[in-house]
């Protein structure tokens, strides 16, 4: 990879990142942070070797991202000012404000997620690429029905799934850590067809839902696809507006698998005490507090749940400071 930075501290970007690969699996996140602060301090026209916290505070005032966003770009110029600090040259960090909690996560409801299907199963009907339009309702189907993340569904291969016993293996997890997912009857026998189909019969160590020459799509190829349904719906589609907005986009479906898991297991005489923990390790969040803001539904549509899940959580998550 071919990294160029231009501003007064390229110098020492480049060494940065050359040092941090040795030492971080993720070091790609810190030449993002860097380029794109890089790229300010340059159109700034910057030319002492020091940052204080004023112009650090406008760089993350530029950026079009969540405040958790921030925060993470932050913990990585904590790190490179680190580095700076032996070489005699000083930053000055900004307080960011606290993150206030106030995430909540768009559910489909069941009318919206049958009209979904169904846009999706017909889209084959209008699309110029035909194999896009095959594997996008099979796509949807497995976010829906495994709560996988987009960027786990894509880098699913034939051998992460084992079709008779009816275990995904997800191995491109976030944070680097591995799951067992099960699925349900109807996605196993979904999948089975898929597998068996001529055209989409390959080797078992390729991807499930690729491109003709095998390479995985982007995820803004099915982001455009998902926003034109909604569209056509007239599903309200915050994704086309300021990033990081929570209304319905693609990520909902896991918002949505979680909730209507939850409702299914109380439907069943399990308690909220009882599955939250499961659903937790099989969505593959690091703390139960990451569950527990998936399950901030639409109280228009789920106030009952609503109402037992805060009744659940008021005395066990503990609030932000």
């Amino acid at each position: 990879m071919n990294i160029i930075f231009k501003s007064v501290l390229k110098e020492e970007m480049f060494s940065f990142i050359e040092f941090i690969k040795l030492s971080v699996i993720d070091w790609k996140s810190f030449l993002r942070t860097l380029s794109s602060l890089d790229s300010f301090l340059h159109t700034q026209n910057s030319m002492e070797k020091n940052l204080d916290a004023q112009q650090l505070a406008c760089w993350l005032d530029g950026l079009n991202v969540q405040l958790s966003t921030k925060q993470s770009k932050l913990s990585h110029i904590r790190r490179f000012s680190g580095y700076l600090s032996t070489l005699g040259i000083t930053i000055r960090l900004p307080e960011l404000p606290r993150n206030t909690g106030e995430f909540k996560p768009y559910v489909f409801s069941a009318d919206e997620m049958a009209r979904i299907f169904e846009t999706a199963d017909d889209y084959m009907l209008t699309s110029l690429n035909l194999n896009i339009a095959a594997e996008f309702p099979l796509l949807l189907r497995i976010l829906y029905g495994c709560g996988l993340r987009l960027g786990e569904a894509l880098s699913l291969k034939w051998d992460d799934v084992e079709l008779p016993a009816g275990i995904i293996t997800v191995k491109a997890a976030k944070h680097r850590k591995q799951r067992i997912v099960p699925m349900g009857g109807e996605l196993v026998r979904i999948l089975s067809l898929h597998r068996t189909a001529l055209c989409f019969a390959d080797e078992g160590h390729s991807l499930i839902l690729k491109k003709h020459n095998g390479q995985r799509r982007s995820n803004g190829s099915y982001y455009s696809i998902f926003s034109r349904i909604l569209y056509e719906l007239g599903i309200k589609n915050l994704q086309t507006m300021k990033y990081g907005s929570r209304g319905p986009r693609i990520h909902s479906l896991r918002h949505t698998f979680t909730l209507h898991s939850l409702l299914k297991a109380e439907s069943e005489g399990r308690g909220f005490m009882e599955t939250v923990p499961f659903l937790s390790t099989y969505l593959g969040h690091e703390k139960l507090m990451h569950t527990d803001k998936y399950l901030k539904a639409r109280h228009e549509l789920y106030t009952k749940s609503h109402t037992t899940i805060t009744d659940y959580t008021r005395d066990v998550f503990p609030q932000e400071l």
